[in-house]
């Protein structure tokens, strides 16, 4: 694509999406799509490789390094293309249309809507008995036609209805699904900060988790396996840049809202660990049954475990409705490229937002809810997850080699050595995962190649109607 055609798409697409976030919105949504349930989950998996508290601390504090990191890079790509699409228009320019359409067709088919099916459902099934009582768990339907038994749980029902809602909130305009996510962002946020201030005045108290033994190693050998949880924990820092025709003055505030939201999120969690060690010390973190509800139980209380609940609540919310608006642009962007179908990339007349993209999301969403097998699928696609954020990032460096007259209205601080220390330990964690895991990570290749025989079929119709 020459730079004139990439300017006039730019125009088109700006003029389509005509609804914009200003900074705070942007940085919410950002902050939003990080602080997810992982933060809650990966405690006790991070203590179990580092039960020592200075170092359970230090993994944490190179997770949001490392995300930091990322959203430096992301921040240069996101300025210099503020377009729908994020990801798939970065590779797109850098490494073609083939590889761009195999990054986004794993995030259409999959990644989005398996990432959405999982957080409603666990959402509901995690939180919802506190809330709404242990119906949520039990089955709701049941179909029993001889060898095939089928059952649909409360959760699942109840998941399909947050899908659905957000998903109108989504559709109805950029302004509401910012003010929804300014304000789920901010209560957890400002609860979190409170909690950290309040550890200094209270003594924990009641029984603690047996301590584990404390291993006979350096704790440097601990620390890769710890980091790989948390580093996706850390997921989600560039969730504005699918986003960039539909932010305002996007030169300076896509980069400001990736670094700001991904720095305050690094603050959260690592209050949040903060807490949680006041609670308990790190070596009891893998003997608890969940480390979050008997760390602020010991500190606070009773009434701070109901409280948490809400807390985990807003903060899977957040992250849920940062998805949806994210990945709907994806499919977008392919459809105005020529590479999915004409429909997803019409808009609302009325509230100029990508209206067909987003029902289908939550249409494939739901099938994978009614079906139960998206875990399975998140599982084995992490991998491909990891090749692409790294195909992502080195569309940096591709394009200032190839492209240095692009204009570039912010520039990654410590270009070239923040890119390549992206890059290189990302490549770590994708070694470390296929020595762990070879068999999801074989899945998601495959999964991802089914990709190459409907990208020719995409390209030759579009070569046709040409």
């Amino acid at each position: 694509m020459t730079e004139r055609t990439s300017k006039k798409l730019k125009q088109k697409i700006e003029s389509q999406l005509t609804q914009k976030l200003g900074l705070l919105a942007a940085t919410a949504i950002v902050l939003g799509n990080i602080v997810g349930v992982m933060v809650f989950l990966t405690p006790s998996i991070a203590a179990t490789h580092l039960p020592w508290n200075g170092w359970y601390m230090a993994a944490w504090a190179v997770g949001g390094g490392l995300a930091l990191l990322g959203a430096l890079c992301l921040g240069e790509l996101g300025a210099m293309m503020p377009e729908a699409g994020g990801d798939y228009i970065f590779i797109r320019e850098a490494f073609g249309d083939r590889t761009a359409f195999l990054s986004g067709w794993t995030s259409v088919v999959i990644t989005f809507p398996g990432s959405i099916a999982a957080m409603a459902v666990g959402l509901c099934f995690f939180q919802g008995p506190a809330l709404l009582g242990n119906w949520v768990r039990s089955p709701i339907l049941t179909l029993d036609f001889g060898s095939y038994y089928y059952s649909l749980s409360g959760a699942q029902a109840l998941g399909l209805g947050i899908i659905a809602a957000l998903t109108g909130i989504n559709h109805l305009g950029l302004r509401l699904t910012g003010w929804v996510q300014t304000a789920i962002t901010a209560t957890p946020l400002l609860l979190v900060l409170t909690a950290g201030i309040a550890v200094f005045f209270v003594t924990p108290t009641g029984p603690v988790p047996p301590a584990v033994a404390l291993v006979d190693k350096s704790p440097w050998l601990g620390l890769w396996p710890a980091i790989v949880p948390i580093f996706f924990a850390y997921a989600g820092w560039n969730v504005t840049t699918y986003i960039g025709g539909e932010i305002k003055n996007p030169g300076r505030n896509i980069p400001r809202s990736l670094i700001l939201g991904t720095g305050l999120a690094v603050v959260a969690y690592l209050v949040v660990q903060w807490v949680f060690l006041n609670g308990m010390p790190a070596a009891s973190m893998p003997n608890a049954k969940f480390v979050p509800a008997e760390a602020v139980t010991r500190l606070f209380g009773g009434w701070a475990g109901h409280l948490l609940t809400i807390v985990i609540a807003l903060a899977v919310m957040g992250s849920l409705n940062a998805t949806v608006l994210a990945g709907a642009r994806i499919s977008y962007a392919m459809s105005g490229k020529g590479m999915a179908f004409g429909f997803l990339g019409s808009q609302s007349r009325r509230f100029g937002t990508p209206a067909a993209a987003l029902w289908i999301q939550a249409a494939l969403a739901a099938v994978l809810v009614l079906t139960g097998r998206f875990d399975e699928l998140i599982k084995y696609v992490v991998g491909v997850m990891l090749i692409f954020s790294i195909v992502t990032v080195a569309s940096v460096l591709e394009l200032r080699y190839t492209r240095p007259t692009l204009e570039r209205p912010y520039r990654v601080w410590g270009y070239p050595y923040t890119p390549i220390a992206f890059i290189l330990f990302c490549g770590a964690v994708l070694v470390f995962l296929w020595l762990e895991s070879p068999r999801e990570l074989l899945w998601g290749v495959l999964i991802t190649a089914l990709g190459l025989p409907a990208y020719e079929w995409l390209r030759r119709r579009s070569d046709r109607k040409d």
